[in-house]
């Protein structure tokens, strides 16, 4: 007996057996294939293994909204391995398929590999043993380079904001952080401004112009969240430069009665506590959940000091209701995001001379005076977000239409040290956005069984989006008022074939944005010569400065699974386009949580990138592995960076406030180039190894130079140690992670305020295990970071001209899913 290799690969969705006209339509519209739930044993035919043959057996298997396995039918393969293939495939379970999120009738192809024991390299060579089976998902079915954490990744991670969440599992992410304790995502260079970011189908509006101002998303309310890397604006819009990340909330419960989901963490560094709870219910036609989170954390700690003032404390609230009848749905939900912050002390600064003497310092000059507290003290952020949304699903005979309308507050305040007599904010925000996506998707066509083109589908839509934003702001000169207007419309289609798929979209997306600028900050834009007379009209007490924007977004992909089930071949061409935001265009000035002085530039274009970018998968029992390389060119790349003096320094602008280094918006002509991927050796063994790890290059076209602020190379390692299970507990995992980064040595030394810090290796240990009681599941897990309390600062970090990061973490977990 010999082991044989399998997987599940989606296809077009059938009715369960042969399906016959009647049933065509409804099943067409299966928005699910059946998900393969178990493993067999299997045989290897004793004639081929006589005549040493192995091969692919491609065969599609019909299951009904019962779970029952209704037909087996063979679609490719040499014949000796047929009889063993349908044999094995009538062995397996499966859920059934999803017809708009009820079970219904539907089919899935299987893909087994044949290959002798000597031949195959996967685990289960033994008589009896099983075999690994994978599902495919939407990482592998997508032309992009994606990946997704699932809930139980999410809840290995939980009480970390969403980029710490992240960027230790998804290769080429990495974090930028500022004076506090949030941070923001990065994928391949690029930071949040040219990252969409999808909650729940929607589009998360916030203010997004300073490094502290991290996404106000709370991973524990996600079911799932996937990072598509590369353009990708014609399917999702603009914004999408560099990536996607992609929040989809669980699925809301089916089943009548109640559930949910409960997680405690703990950490040493800062003395941090989090709590989070889930429930969710339903009864006929009528679901809903309930969720919320808590968390605090003292002032953080670098291996040898306190960081003063970066104590933080962050709650989170949400509902949903929704209501099913048919094929039609409707659902109701509700979030609250609320986090309050302070601004690390070390950022102050009374002139130059002072900012560059603690450039040299191993710690900052006041160190000594902080301690470990929970108080939040001035300078600190409050920012809440608030959200209401209606998705509608309604079927028709052609096709599914979808409805999302949206509407967000989110409110951000800034306090500065300032006399014990003011107690208001002196930066106050309040941004509206109220949107529309409508998506209609047709019905899948798919090819006759009996033609020459069976197994070919063609399924796509069209799309509208619509928005209106408005935002106010209150205090001391930083940002204009402003109101936009803004709209697209776009395509996409996607044909595949059983083993290959290519998919085209396009879009067309328009912004109309009027800024009201005071008179003191219309004068200072005209004596820089960035605004003309003409492009304002004085209404009021202020100037109206009008911008319409138009732009277009391409994109086309390809996959090939060249080894069905083993090796996938991907290539996508994409293009996407930025609007330039109303900070980079007009904001003079700084806050708190912006420790610089920036200065926009009103005269700044649409931001346009054209990439490229290949990726190899390969799956095998005991290799899994992942190659993406990419090539990004970005006109009128819109550049932040330090401005340089006239003596070919950098410069500063000294206020009654302290001293701050100055940055500037400017567009360039930029190519962001790199690979990142993963290896794991031994995915489904006792005893794994992990390698990931990121390269980015990013350079001005115009003069050859490196942009400062690039990510630097960085390659995470994992060992993995998986005991076998006892009673009732499951996957039991023990891991020693080595994160080294090295020193960002492509800058210009002269553009920036200080060299890149050096390089640094991080050691990093945890375990976990889950116990299963019943329909009861207990998570317990602990993690040390920075398990030797290293000295090291990031390059992506502004806190690298005042501070260290954090020291030694230690994380301790617990959960209860019911």
């Amino acid at each position: 007996m010999a082991s044989v290799l399998y997987s599940m690969s989606q296809t077009p969705a059938l009715a369960a057996g042969p399906p016959t006209g009647e049933q065509i339509d409804d099943a067409e519209r299966v928005t699910r294939p059946p998900q393969l739930l178990s493993q067999v044993t299997l045989s290897y035919p004793q004639q081929a293994l006589a005549d040493g043959l192995h091969g692919d057996v491609r065969v599609r298997v019909f299951v009904d909204a019962n779970r029952q396995i209704t037909g087996v039918k063979v679609l490719s393969g040499l014949e000796v391995f047929h009889e063993e293939a349908i044999s094995a495939a009538n062995r397996l379970t499966f859920s059934p398929a999803l017809l708009d999120g009820e079970p219904a009738d539907g089919s899935a192809v299987i893909f087994f590999h044949f290959a002798p024991p000597e031949l195959s390299g996967v685990p289960g060579d033994g008589p009896g043993e099983s075999m690994v089976v994978e599902a495919p998902s939407a990482d592998q079915t997508d032309t992009h380079s994606r990946q997704t954490l699932d809930a139980d990744d999410l809840a290995d991670g939980s009480g970390q904001g969403l980029a710490d969440t992240l960027v230790d599992e998804v290769p080429g992410m990495s974090r930028a952080r500022g004076s506090t304790a949030a941070a923001k995502p990065i994928i391949r260079g690029q930071s949040e401004r040219r990252l969409l970011l999808l909650d729940d189908g929607v589009r998360h509006e916030s203010q997004k112009w300073g490094p502290d101002h991290a996404p106000e998303i709370d991973p524990f309310s996600a079911g799932e969240i996937s990072v598509i890397k590369g353009a990708a604006g014609a399917r999702y819009g603009p914004d999408a430069i560099g990536g996607v990340l992609l929040v989809s909330p669980p699925q809301m419960r089916q089943e009548d009665g109640v559930g949910g989901r409960a997680l405690l963490m703990g950490a040493s560094n800062g003395r941090s506590g989090y709590g989070a709870l889930r429930l969710d219910g339903a009864s006929g036609n009528f679901s809903a959940r309930l969720e919320g989170n808590y968390a605090r954390s003292a002032a953080l700690s670098s291996p040898n000091y306190v960081l003063g003032n970066t104590a933080s404390e962050q709650w989170n609230v949400g509902g949903s209701v929704q209501w099913r009848r048919d094929d039609v749905k409707v659902r109701l939900s509700y979030k609250h995001y609320d986090f309050r912050a302070g601004v690390f002390y070390g950022i102050m600064n009374s002139t130059p001379a002072a900012f560059e003497a603690q450039l040299e310092q191993e710690r900052p000059p006041t160190a000594d005076l902080w301690t470990t507290t929970y108080e939040i003290d001035r300078p600190y952020q409050d920012v809440t977000h608030d959200r209401v949304t209606l998705h509608t699903v309604v079927p028709g005979e052609r096709g599914v239409l979808e409805g999302v309308y949206a509407f967000q507050i989110n409110l951000r305040r800034e306090f500065e040290q300032v006399r014990d007599t003011v107690t208001g904010p002196q930066y106050d925000f309040t941004l509206r956005t109220h949107s529309l996506d409508l998506v209609a998707k047709h019905n899948p066509w798919a090819a006759g069984e009996d033609t020459a083109l069976d197994g070919t589908s063609l399924e796509g839509g069209i799309g509208l989006q619509g928005l209106f934003q408005e935002n106010v702001y209150r205090g001391y000169s930083l940002l204009p008022n402003y109101r936009s207007f803004g709209g697209g419309i776009f395509a996409f289609e996607r044909l595949r074939g059983y083993d290959w798929a290519v998919e085209a979209g396009a879009r067309y997306d328009h912004l109309s944005r009027a800024a009201f600028l005071d008179e003191n900050d219309y004068n200072r834009h005209i004596s820089r010569d960035t605004l003309q007379a003409e492009d304002c009209e004085f209404v009021g007490e202020r100037y109206r400065c009008p911008l319409d924007y138009n732009t277009g977004s391409v994109s086309l992909g390809g996959l090939w699974q060249a080894m069905p089930g083993t090796l996938d071949v991907k290539l996508d061409l994409s293009s996407a386009s930025r609007f330039p935001n109303a900070d980079e265009l007009y904001l003079i000035g700084y806050a708190p949580s912006f420790p610089v002085f920036a200065q926009g530039a009103p005269d700044l274009e649409v931001e346009t990138t054209w990439g490229a970018s290949p990726t190899v998968a390969l799956q095998t029992g005991w290799l899994d592995a992942e190659v993406s390389g990419y090539a990004n060119l970005i006109n009128n790349y819109i550049y932040f960076a330090p401005e340089i003096g006239p003596s070919g320094e950098p410069s500063f602008d000294v206020t009654i406030r302290g001293t701050f280094p100055r940055y500037v918006y400017a567009p360039i002509d930029a190519t962001f180039t790199g690979v990142d991927g993963f290896i794991e050796v031994g995915p489904y063994s006792p005893v794994a190894l992990r390698l990931q790890g990121s390269i980015v290059r990013a350079v001005d076209r115009d003069n050859g130079d490196f942009l400062i602020g690039t990510p630097p190379d960085q390659l995470r390692s994992s060992l993995k140690l998986r005991p076998s299970p006892r009673g009732a507990m499951e996957e039991p995992e023990l891991s020693l992670n080595v994160d080294a980064v090295a020193k960002q040595t492509r800058t210009d030394l002269n553009a920036d305020f200080a060299p890149p810090p050096d390089g640094f290796v991080l050691f990093g240990v945890s375990a976990k295990t889950r116990l299963r009681l019943g329909e009861k599941v207990f998570r317990f897990g602990v993690e040390v970071n920075n398990l030797f309390n290293t000295i090291y600062r990031e390059y992506t970090s502004l806190t690298r001209y005042y501070a260290d990061q954090p020291g030694r973490d230690v994380q301790l977990r617990l959960g209860l899913d019911f």
